[in-house]
């Protein structure tokens, strides 16, 4: 007999036993971890919980759990570390098992296992664990009444378990865990929540849960979601994955109601078809307009990704006719440097959007663009041979007006630097253009430029020449070759003063002159298929062209005069303040233009004026303006303010101005009136129109666990001024996923 107190032994794990050699048969006492390990994998929880979500928009997000586990946060480690047992007393009688008792510890790494009592029968290997029972590691800790492990048949049992994962993010409990091998396992009376023990909000719950680790597969039975002790979803059988594997089953259903189309439900159903293939089915009930199905493939290969989108909605009740909307995005690497891509879209009518979108910017689409295109590269060039078309969704343009089809269009570009301040690039295109009516044909276009680059500490200046050759082959209305040929030459040169201001900061000067001379040629003969006058605005100062596309190529004897200064944090560089002023100055009248439009006379452009500041880490303004100092008045204004502040505080204002084109104010807000509750709402209004584009308000209710968004919002669809109410309604249970339709986030963009 021996009998030891206060035992405490160190094991060498890399032997995977406790090797004591007085013992006629080792104690595998490292499997004991392995199967409770394994045990752990009861918990689908650990695999259905993703990352919390945030739905206050930008706050920390609520935790329910502190993170009780030893500070700080213990690492993983299942590397080959010693096992070590400690115990207040220890017992080993001839032909009968190992008792530790009293304080038992058992530690591996980040693994600890603590009870009072563990006994291992040395000739049927099993390990007795009669009472209280807690282990623990980096993931995961769990408590149960008792246990036992069968070491010969890789086996084991625990009542009454209780769970918490590290960190906050779930726990639960089972009735009964039962290893059936190292790779199988059953549970009973399973549930799972985020919640505090103390609010149990919401707890997913299963009568019998079997586990297959190596499928990577779980199963259960009479599985039901429970809200606030009421049941809102229940089937009597489902599975879910217990690893990172994909796993064909029905997805979180969308629900939503709005005035015209009335109650819209969607439930989703994904296929895990392969490793590198899978699918997902929409069957899609709306009230008013009948049954759609929304279908999504994708695919992968070592060169090639797709994805495939169909929506179909036969016999539309309201519009009666079949709706249909289709995209095909695929994208192969067919060499070393070359890539072949296409992005084919189609609805089957011009209002489809209008009827069926969700979005503003969904129901304001005007064309539906498809193309397929190779493209490669050098170190010096690279190519792109592409084909498009498009699909007129706005019933107000005119088949005249539409834009032309690229059937092809190739482009080559090299750039290629000569010294080490001298370079030279050169563009050039070759595309045939098609449209039912108009000019159509061919048009080739080159420019060649030759830049110099003298830069130094302070200073610099560029001086550029280079000359643009277009050439035609028409058909259609018009059967002729036009051509033009012109130079085209600036110096762009500028400056920086830096001063300090003795409070941490920095101000720069940065005054910046830019030269552009084009002579004057008559380009009324030539078609314009692609060539637009630029929106002016302050890059538009030292640009070499006011128009897109080759078509027009503008004459220019002018002068550019700007002004930039920056107020620079010098610990860090970033800009707190930044201030540009520009204008041109023209020494002769702008001849070229589109349309058989008039000369532009005038000596001088509208002022440029942008302006950035960053008074603090919450707050950023940005503003610009466009003024026209002949015709005294505003041509183009803009201001963005936004802040965002502690507890999910956020608020945006912009202003958008252009004379006799749009005057908008969108104003958005998130106001939190308790710690866990916010109010949103969001005004879009056009002064131009005198009506209100879009108008949202609603209530956000967060909790550690739950979150429910209530919104109601109403929008513009068409020119008509036909609008859409909608009601959102958002059920959000933290590490399980959302139930309901998810309205847009409302402080995504920032574009004012």
């Amino acid at each position: 007999m021996i009998f030891c107190t206060r035992s405490q032994m160190m094991i060498d794990h890399s032997a995977r036993l406790c090797d004591f050699s007085w013992l006629s048969t080792p104690l595998p006492c490292s499997k004991l971890y392995r199967f409770l390990a394994l045990a752990l994998i009861l918990t689908p929880g650990q695999h259905l919980i993703g990352q919390t979500r945030d739905t206050a928009g930008g706050s920390e997000p609520l935790a329910c759990v502190p993170d009780t586990l030893e500070s700080p946060r213990r690492q993983l480690d299942r590397g080959p570390v010693p096992l070590k047992i400690d115990s207040e007393h220890f017992e080993a009688l001839a032909d009968q098992p190992l008792r530790f008792h009293d304080n038992v510890r058992l530690e591996q790494g980040d693994q600890i296992l603590e009870t009072d009592e563990l006994v291992y029968d040395r000739e049927t290997g099993r390990i007795e664990l009669p009472v209280w029972l807690h282990y623990s590691d980096a993931l995961i800790e769990l408590s149960a009444d008792s246990g036992w492990v069968e070491t010969e048949h890789s086996q084991a049992r625990f009542d009454q378990v209780d769970y918490r994962f590290s960190h906050g993010h779930g726990s639960g409990s089972a009735g009964l865990v039962m290893l059936l091998s190292p790779t199988e396992a059953r549970v009973e009376d399973f549930d799972f929540t985020t919640c505090p023990p103390e609010q149990l909000d919401w707890q997913l719950k299963a009568r019998d849960v079997d586990l297959d680790m190596e499928r990577g597969q779980g199963t259960a039975r009479h599985a039901r979601l429970e809200f606030k002790g009421v049941p809102i979803l229940y089937s009597p059988w489902l599975s879910f994955p217990l690893d990172d594997q994909r796993k064909s089953g029905f997805l979180y259903p969308r629900m939503g109601y709005s005035n015209t189309d009335g109650f819209d439900i969607t439930v989703p159903w994904y296929w895990n078809i392969a490793p590198n293939q899978d699918a997902t089915f929409e069957p899609r009930w709306i009230q008013k307009r009948g049954v759609m199905l929304g279908t999504e493939y994708r695919f992968l290969t070592r060169r090639q990704q797709g994805r495939l989108n169909l929506d179909a909605l036969p016999g539309d009740d309201l519009a009666d006719r079949d709706r249909y909307f289709g995209q095909f995005e695929y994208r192969a690497r067919l060499a070393p440097r070359w890539t072949a891509s296409a992005d084919l879209r189609r609805a089957s009518d011009d209002r489809y959007f209008v009827d069926l979108g969700s979005e503003l910017s969904d129901t304001a689409q005007r064309f539906l663009r498809s193309s397929v295109g190779v493209r490669g590269g050098g170190r010096i060039w690279s190519l792109d041979v592409l084909a498009d078309t498009f699909q007129v969704l706005d019933d107000t343009v005119s088949p005249g007006n539409e834009p032309y089809r690229r059937l092809p269009r190739i482009s080559l570009q090299v750039d290629q630097a000569i010294t080490s301040d001298l370079d030279l690039t050169v563009d050039s295109e070759l595309v045939y253009f098609d449209r039912d009516e108009g000019v159509t044909g061919a048009r080739f276009d080159v420019l060649p430029r030759i830049r110099y680059s003298l830069m130094r500490p302070g200073w610099f200046v560029r001086p550029s020449v280079g000359f643009r050759a277009t050439a035609y082959d028409l058909g259609g209305d018009r059967d002729d070759s036009p051509s033009r040929t012109l130079p085209i030459a600036s110096v762009d040169a500028g400056m920086i003063f830096e001063r300090p201001l003795g409070d941490g900061r920095i101000q720069t000067l940065e005054p910046r002159l830019f030269y552009l001379y084009v002579p004057n040629e008559d380009q009324s003969d030539l078609p314009a298929f692609d060539t637009r006058e630029l929106t002016f605005g302050f890059s538009q100062l030292f640009h070499y062209n006011r128009f897109s596309g080759p078509d027009r190529q503008g004459d220019a004897n002018q002068v550019t005069a700007a002004l930039t200064t920056r107020l620079l944090d010098a610990a860090d560089g970033r800009s707190r303040l930044d201030v540009s002023v520009g204008q041109i100055f023209h020494f002769r009248d702008q001849e070229v233009q589109l349309e058989s439009r008039p000369a532009r006379t005038r000596q001088r452009s509208e002022t440029v004026a942008e302006i950035n500041w960053r008074p603090a880490r919450q707050v950023v303004m940005s503003a610009g303006l466009q003024w026209d100092s002949e015709e005294n008045e505003t041509q183009v204004a803009q201001f963005g303010l936004s802040y965002r502040g502690q507890q999910g505080r956020q608020a945006a204002f912009g202003y958008r101005f252009r004379r006799d084109r749009v005057d908008q104010v969108d104003f958005r807000v998130r106001y939190p009136v308790r710690d866990n509750l916010n109010l949103i709402a969001r005004v879009n209004y056009s002064f131009e129109d005198n009506e209100a584009l879009e108008l949202l308000g609603g209530i956000e209710y967060e909790s550690c666990c739950w979150a429910l968004r209530l919104t109601g919002r109403e929008y513009i669809l068409d020119r008509d001024s036909e609008t859409r109410r909608a009601v959102f309604l958002e059920l959000h249970l933290k590490g399980l996923g959302s139930l309901g339709r998810r309205p847009y986030p409302l402080f995504t963009h920032h574009h004012f």
